[in-house]
């Protein structure tokens, strides 16, 4: 709750500059490009086979920024918040038994930091630094059916990664008239003190309008 309560101040505080400075605004979405890293050692002991690894096709995220001019025309303030979601499939068979599971993970944030630009008026590079508070939370739904008549067991786990987060990003803008496009690639990274991560590394693509 701490965390919620700093960046709720650090919000009020940017917002009220803002009255006197640029404001833009933006919403992106993003995939990732590589297997999402997640780490539990209590919830990898009961599914070794999988490790909870969800690979690019099986999520997408959606962020929601805003960016307060500084007075620099090299940086600026932002604040903004996100949301992740994947699933995934898993399917084993041999002469004995079939093996399904669903696994699934959803997560959001909020944060706030500084970003920084290079280039000219309309077009340039970018790069932001961020912390905040983040909440992940996967699961996995097991079923085992035997083909000698064993009644099907079925079995629920899964485990939730809340705490302090960050959150990087690197990209391109191009702006004009008040409207602007920004690709970029960004890591989202939180940690726990029972020994449980994750790690998203996406490519994303926003879009907003300044005013």
């Amino acid at each position: 709750m701490r965390y919620f309560i700093a960046i709720f101040f650090v919000i009020v505080s940017l917002s009220a500059s803002a009255q006197e400075r640029e404001l833009s605004m933006r919403a992106g979405y993003s995939v990732p490009f590589a297997p999402y890293g997640v780490w539990s050692e209590k919830v990898t002991t009961l599914y070794a086979n999988n490790d909870f690894t969800f690979y690019p096709g099986d999520g997408y995220g959606l962020s929601f920024d805003t960016e307060l001019g500084s007075g620099k025309p090299f940086m600026k303030y932002r604040v903004g918040a996100f949301y992740h979601y994947a699933s995934a499939y898993d399917l084993f068979e041999d002469d004995q038994q079939i093996s399904e599971a669903w696994l699934y993970l959803t997560g959001a944030g909020v944060y706030a930091g500084v970003t920084f630009r290079a280039g000219w008026e309309y077009f340039g590079i970018f790069n932001s630094y961020n912390a905040g508070f983040f909440s992940f939370d996967y699961r996995m739904e097991m079923q085992y059916k035997s083909k000698l008549g064993v009644i099907p067991l079925s079995m629920i786990a899964g485990e939730a990664v809340s705490g302090p987060g960050g959150k990087f990003e690197l990209g391109f803008y191009g702006e004009y008239k008040g409207l602007g496009i920004y690709p970029s690639f960004q890591l989202l990274f939180t940690h726990n003190r029972q020994s449980q991560a994750i790690l998203i590394k996406t490519v994303s693509i926003s879009a907003g309008y300044s005013f």
